[in-house]
């Protein structure tokens, strides 16, 4: 039995939790108050709209163990200009202080990034990270292996200059991290349809959320492309056969800031 739970004290009978239910689960009984047919039972794909939408904290959704949804005004919370400055504020950062990131600052930014849409709500998305230049400088020296024997035969990469990144890493620079502390993989099974899809926006939501505690990120397409079967990279991070990275980044205290906004290619939209 699906554990919708209603109090039916607090409820108002304003039915927008019947109307919000995107699978249709819900439904109104004889006096107005919502409730789960058993031939609905199996539609529920648990994704909260109905305590989340309760204006009056009467609905404790199915799926949550009793949790109750936590309160958050409605609308958002900052206008456009000001979402607008802080999202193209967002770059690219290469170049890193020493200093890790600190776990429990990790942590706060995993629990924004796990919050972050995925289809039919599976919430399939699951993380690893490093952290701290010896792992770090660990992970980057098996990509860079990785470049040296099976990159370097790889068609698709032949725009990649390997002889090049070579030379640039064993003089001390690292083309891979960039010298940044710490680094965050998002994964799923490979049986999971829309998984590339979901770790990119859950990424996209770490990123977004690390600029907001001023800390740099940058996409790492080299380590994604490296962790689909260079062997010695996918037992360093102990994936399973079925594990696929999707989507990773590293990050950090930046070392540099930019004070610009470059230019871009001009919007290419058809409407229709």
């Amino acid at each position: 039995m699906l554990d919708f739970t209603l109090d039916c004290d607090r409820c108002v009978h304003c039915g927008t939790c019947v109307l919000t239910c995107g699978r249709g689960v819900l439904a109104e009984d004889k006096e107005g108050f919502p409730y789960v047919p058993s031939e609905n039972e199996g539609l529920c794909n648990f994704c909260g709209h109905c305590s989340a939408i309760c204006p009056v904290d009467a609905v404790v959704s199915p799926g949550q163990n009793g949790e109750r949804a936590a309160p958050i005004p409605p609308g958002s919370p900052v206008d456009f200009a000001a979402a607008r400055r802080f999202m193209l504020s967002c770059r690219s950062i290469r170049r890193y202080k020493e200093t890790a990131i600190p776990r429990e600052e990790v942590l706060e930014l995993m629990d924004v990034a796990r919050r972050a849409p995925t289809a039919s709500n599976l919430q399939a998305v699951r993380w690893m990270a490093i952290d701290g230049h010896e792992k770090a400088g660990r992970f980057t020296a098996l990509t860079m292996d990785w470049f040296d024997t099976v990159a370097r035969h790889d068609p698709a990469m032949s725009r990649y200059n390997v002889d090049a990144m070579m030379t640039r890493y064993r003089n001390g620079d690292d083309p891979i991290l960039r010298g940044a502390p710490n680094a965050v993989f998002a994964l799923a099974d490979k049986s999971v349809l829309w998984g590339q899809t979901d770790a990119a926006i859950a990424l996209t939501y770490f990123c977004l959320a690390a600029h907001s505690r001023n800390i740099g990120s940058c996409w790492c397409g080299f380590g994604v492309r490296a962790l689909k079967n260079f062997v010695p990279l996918r037992e360093f991070l102990t994936l399973g056969q079925d594990d696929v990275v999707h989507a990773m980044a590293f990050f950090g205290r930046p070392d540099v800031a930019y004070h610009a906004l470059p230019p871009r290619k001009p919007l290419s939209l058809a409407w229709v």
